[in-house]
């Protein structure tokens, strides 16, 4: 429906520019044969009288007034054809996003149970596809705008923000799994969810090996380092004793 809603408004803006540009060109060889003018002197006369800035009349003959006041209402009638089509593109679009974000606000509002995604990024997507019931929480532009576009409920700010948790449900949520680039963050984000939902059961991602024990006392449920499974099933790949071939992102 959305797609189908731009392809209508970009329409109009096709039909307004295509007007404008052949009432120049008519105009342009109206005067050129009308008055006899130069080329450059009858697209100069048809750009003013097309815009209605004014200017010293040169008709010479019945005919060429009369063409000119064609032009002139024409011209006046495909501006604010224009006007109106490039004001109906920028208030729908917005009108889009606003709509399709209180819809998104809804969903999160009635939400129960479900789990709070932090960070969309590389193992944040990858978790997301395979969720269901998932609010994303992500404060960087793009990765926000990304899940958006995946038709995610998603929460921008940041997850250590007690008001940013409130906002995606924490309260209701049966879950949490945290991937985030920061350890510290994620630390400061299971304290502030924990604060908040003493009972939520908190999965989250440590980026090094010294930040799992952190994680746990902060009251992490689980917690894996990346480096050190990823080190772990290299080393049984190489020993013959793991998969021949691991997908890791």
């Amino acid at each position: 429906m959305k797609k189908h809603q731009r392809r209508i408004l970009g329409g109009h803006l096709f039909i307004a520019v295509s007007v404008i540009i052949l009432l120049i060109a008519s105009g342009t060889i109206g005067y050129s044969r009308l008055e006899n003018l130069s080329p450059l002197d009858a697209l100069y006369h048809t750009v003013i009288t097309v815009t209605t800035l004014g200017y010293s009349d040169i008709a010479t003959r019945n005919e060429t007034k009369v063409f000119t006041m064609v032009l002139v209402l024409l011209g006046v009638a495909s501006f604010y054809y224009l006007a109106g089509a490039i004001a109906e593109t920028l208030i729908a679009g917005r009108l889009f996003e606003v709509l399709k974000l209180r819809r998104m606000e809804d969903v999160i509002e009635k939400a129960k149970d479900h789990v709070i995604l932090c960070g969309y990024g590389d193992v944040g997507s990858l978790l997301a596809e395979k969720l269901e019931d998932v609010v994303v929480i992500e404060k960087k532009d793009g990765r926000f705008d990304a899940a958006v576009k995946k038709g995610l409920a998603c929460v921008k700010g940041d997850s250590t923000n007690p008001e940013t948790l409130e906002l995606a449900g924490v309260k209701k949520a049966k879950a949490m799994i945290i991937a985030l680039d920061s350890d510290p963050e994620v630390v400061y984000t299971i304290l502030t969810a924990k604060e908040a939902n003493p009972g939520i059961k908190v999965y989250a991602r440590a980026n090094e090996t010294t930040s799992v024990n952190k994680m746990k006392k902060a009251g992490a449920n689980y917690v894996i380092c990346l480096p050190e499974v990823g080190s772990r099933d290299l080393l049984n790949a190489l020993e013959g004793r793991g998969d021949e071939c691991i997908g890791m992102h």
